[in-house]
């Protein structure tokens, strides 16, 4: 069944736009990342004054200065975290969804919808009845796909901060080969449990472009439930960090975006991924239980 899942993936276009799309995803957030410096010195943000769209005083650029020198500070761990990152987020940490994150989840989706829409999922039972064996092989395969995907990404990432490294003048690596590895592997984690929850979302929804709209409204809802829950309890309510795209980025590369400005993470990296891991063993878990008893056509 595991081969059967892999040779759907591998002949379905759609999934390979997936991955190609996270790739070039990660490409623009890397080249974005290196320009970023060139692009703030070009506006004058640590001189009198600013013009990006509008004139900022000099009092407001100096208060900003500091912060913004943190962001494009090769030097620092907390940049060099972020490029690594394999979601693509960059330096806007888990405070935004990446192009990786939705192209796992339309991974997953994919997997398990593709086969509703053409009514292969009716053969496919006929060969394997077990359908529990039929979801874990589309989980297996899913799985594979993300973390060659993973793989890829992890280069991009590599070669993003060599350069940010090389072409800006005293800075070496800050970070540790336990660091790297370490966020390389939890970021290939959080990429397969990603995939495995738009998996769940495909096999509780079923209808192709249904779920396609959820995975969609689930990537703009997130971050805009998150500021409004921060911005209506004063900072004081964690409650919206515990949603699951938030926690695959927070799990990823072990902080938020307020680390990059010396904040600290709301979570810690193992209950990020505690939380990510609940999320999808929910979802997943309830599509298993309507795939059982629901009828396939």
């Amino acid at each position: 069944m595991y081969r059967a899942e892999m040779l759907k993936l591998r002949t379905t276009r759609a999934a390979w736009v997936v991955a190609a799309v996270a790739v070039a995803g990660m490409l623009v957030v890397q080249a974005f990342t290196l320009l970023l410096p060139t692009i703030l010195r070009g506006t004058e943000a640590l001189g009198g004054g600013t013009t990006v769209g509008l004139q900022a005083s000099p009092e407001l650029a100096a208060e900003l200065t500091p912060d913004l020198g943190a962001l494009t500070d090769v030097t620092q761990p907390a940049y060099q975290r972020a490029t690594l990152d394999l979601l693509g987020n960059g330096l806007s940490g888990s405070g935004s969804v990446g192009v990786a994150t939705v192209c796992m989840l339309l991974l997953g989706v994919l997997a398990v919808t593709t086969d509703f829409r053409t009514g292969g999922i009716v053969p496919t039972a006929l060969v394997q009845p077990s359908r529990l064996r039929v979801l874990a092989a589309k989980a297996g395969a899913t799985a594979t796909v993300a973390l060659g995907v993973g793989v890829v990404l992890a280069l991009l990432g590599a070669l993003g901060l060599l350069v940010a490294i090389v072409t800006t003048p005293g800075a070496t690596l800050a970070l540790g080969p336990g660091d790297v590895l370490g966020i390389w592997a939890r970021g290939l984690v959080v990429l397969v449990l990603l995939a495995w929850l738009g998996l769940g979302i495909g096999t509780l929804v079923r209808g192709q472009v249904a779920a396609v709209v959820t995975v969609a409204a689930l990537a703009l809802a997130e971050p805009v439930v998150r500021g409004a829950v921060t911005l209506l309890s004063g900072g004081e309510s964690a409650a919206a960090e515990w949603l699951p795209l938030g926690l695959g980025a927070l799990a990823s590369t072990g902080q938020s975006g307020a680390a990059l400005l010396g904040g600290a993470a709301p979570l810690g990296t193992l209950a990020a991924l505690a939380g990510l891991t609940a999320w999808v063993v929910v979802v997943l878990g309830s599509g298993s239980v309507t795939f059982r008893r629901r009828d396939l056509v």
